[in-house]
């Protein structure tokens, strides 16, 4: 830890406490059951360079160079300083001694020194158990009218206590009537950084308290990296706020959900009958899909209303914003942080979802292959109107073949993104793998194909001819059905007039045995591998095609734009004259 941390992460937490008007930051652990002795102070700074120790102890003015005269000035200088001061040089010098050590993990009393040096002495209140105990009924009644924060250690076996008393405490203080406002962090050193994202969730599940009422601080934060200490500080004390903001925003949904009800109700079956049945049945869409659209519409346009009115969101968003913007960032902190995760199910719907619905194929749909040990997988990139099956179970025109754009990883992530690439956001699990989508390596595969990825809840490009449509497709899905039977029927007719039979003599059982090759590649696509099953009734065709998830529509226009825009681009003819080195060309991938 380097003074320059220190003295940010001090001047951070100075400010929250400030903004946040925290008048008291009330601190219980077992080692401050134990004052600092005189003996320890001597030892830390004998073990100091004279300009570290005057840097942490200005009151001695000049260190001389034997211990034992040091030692005595030490105690002389000491018994000039009152009591407030003595602690805090005491804590500055085991500190600076701390800073010097070498490499292990610190001790309890090194944390408490720390957390001195990080918090205006004016504003902590260092207790021991036995303290709070005494105390704490009366620091509870003064919280009610000064803002107070509440830090307590996980272990108090050093006085007697339990292992766990500290979260035993803030559970018991929770329970209280009327703490809506508390701020309580659990601030311990056993547990580690690693650990606290899973051991916040164990606690508050083993426990019984809202994640949202405390937070977990790993004490080696305090050594190792005060900022993060101080980004979760601000957590920490923020905590109240955006419980209520979660709150009040909760009673809005909730009302918003009442009023859309009514406005639905409100539709006259005429519109009903419009909306929800005649224009669906033109397009081949799902009946109930409509009526989600208009009470997703009356919600959304009543929240807003709602938003708006009265200001309380407002009023509690102001006094979370003045503190979010306080400079208290640490870049580790993302490593806990589950953003990532929720902006992916924003972006992308699951294939468990889309397939055991039996969605449509849609713009955006994401397959892979089943088979080999690529990592390639791909994106469709058609028009959404032309890949809408209509109530006829036909596509308006019907399609031949749609393209699907290549989504690779590269084997290095490119300093910036090369021409005619796209990057998939949030596409891996992981912000350190990146995806692209390559406009210039298109495949066109049939759209029959994928259709069949439509009717298996697996996602899997399969269809056994002849057996029933799935019972929970679309409507306009089981037409569609009838027509992919049809087609693959005919498919496999011509693999069967192909194939050697007991009746076929001489030449033409030569032939068909010389062109089993073929007969076996006939199912193959540009990019699938196509495989006949079975034999007589009940055969199959299956393609080591699988889709596997979805982009949202707007993100997937947004490829569709960029994909159309590549195909468009223009082709120049070669200039007479640019020199070889400047060259450039309009078609550089």
């Amino acid at each position: 830890m380097n003074n320059q941390n220190l003295e940010k992460a001090r001047t951070a937490i100075e400010s929250i406490l400030n903004t946040l008007k925290v008048a008291r930051v009330v601190y219980v652990d077992d080692v401050n059951d134990k004052s600092i002795s005189m003996e320890d102070i001597i030892a830390c700074a004998q073990g100091l360079e004279k300009d570290s120790l005057l840097n942490v102890f200005p009151e001695l003015a000049s260190i001389p160079d034997d211990q034992d005269v040091l030692a005595t000035k030490i105690r002389e200088v000491w018994a000039q300083l009152d009591a407030a001061v003595q602690v805090k040089r005491g804590h500055a010098v085991i500190l600076a001694a701390h800073r010097h050590d070498d490499g292990r993990e610190p001790s309890d009393e090194n944390y408490a020194s720390i957390l001195s040096e990080l918090i205006p002495n004016d504003k902590l209140d260092s207790l021991s158990p036995a303290q709070w105990e005494e105390q704490k009924e009366q620091l509870l009644q003064d919280s009610k009218n000064q803002s107070t924060l509440f830090l307590f250690d996980q272990d108090f076996t050093r006085t007697g206590g339990g292992s766990k008393e500290g979260i035993n405490i803030i559970k018991l203080l929770l329970a209280k009537e009327n703490t809506e406002s508390l701020i309580c962090g659990l601030l311990t050193h056993t547990i580690t950084p690693e650990e606290q994202p899973q051991q916040w969730i164990y606690l508050s599940e083993e426990y019984g308290i809202p994640r949202d009422r405390f937070l977990v601080i790993p004490k080696l934060h305090l050594s190792d990296d005060p900022i993060l200490f101080a980004q979760i500080l601000k957590l920490t004390a923020l905590s109240p706020n955006f419980s209520e903001l979660k709150c009040k925003t909760k009673e809005i949904i909730k009302k918003a959900i009442d009023a859309a009800e009514k406005r639905v109700d409100d539709v006259s079956i005429y519109d009903l009958n419009h909306i929800v049945l005649q224009e669906p049945a033109k397009e081949g869409l799902w009946e109930p899909d409509m009526l989600f659209r208009l009470h997703a519409m009356f919600h959304r346009l009543e929240s807003c209303r709602l938003a708006h009115e009265g200001g309380e969101l407002e009023t509690i968003a102001a006094k979370l914003r003045v503190v979010s913007g306080i400079p208290a960032e640490s870049a580790l902190l993302s490593a806990f942080s589950s953003a990532w995760k929720l902006q992916h199910e924003e972006l992308y719907e699951s294939g468990d979802y889309i397939n055991k619905n039996y969605l449509p194929l849609e713009l955006g749909d994401i397959f892979e292959k089943t088979t080999g040990n690529s990592v390639k997988k791909y994106i469709l990139l058609a028009q959404p109107c032309d890949l809408m099956v209509r109530s006829s179970g036909e596509r308006s025109p019907e399609l031949c073949r749609v393209p699907l754009a290549e989504i690779v990883l590269p084997d290095k992530t490119p300093d910036k993104t090369p021409y005619y690439w796209e990057e998939m956001p949030y596409f891996d699990t992981s912000p350190d793998k990146k995806w692209y989508v390559k406009f210039k390596y298109v495949h066109f595969v049939r759209a029959y194909l994928l259709d069949l990825c439509v009717l298996n809840q697996d996602g899997e490009a399969k269809l056994t001819v002849d057996e029933k449509a799935p019972s929970g497709i679309r409507p306009a899905w089981k037409k569609r059905y009838n027509f992919l039977s049809s087609y693959w029927r005919k498919e496999i007719h011509k693999a069967d007039v192909l194939a050697p039979e007991t009746r076929d003599q001489g030449a033409v059982r030569q032939y068909k045995e010389k062109i089993k090759d073929f007969r076996d590649r006939l199912f193959d696509d540009e990019l699938f591998k196509g495989r006949l099953i079975g034999t007589g009734d009940g055969r199959s065709i299956t393609y080591n095609c699988k889709r596997i998830e979805r982009l949202s529509r707007t993100r997937a226009l947004g490829l569709l734009m960029s994909y159309t825009a590549t195909l468009a681009r223009p082709a120049y003819d070669l200039t007479f004259g640019q020199h070889p080195s400047s060259a450039t060309c309009t078609n550089t991938i």
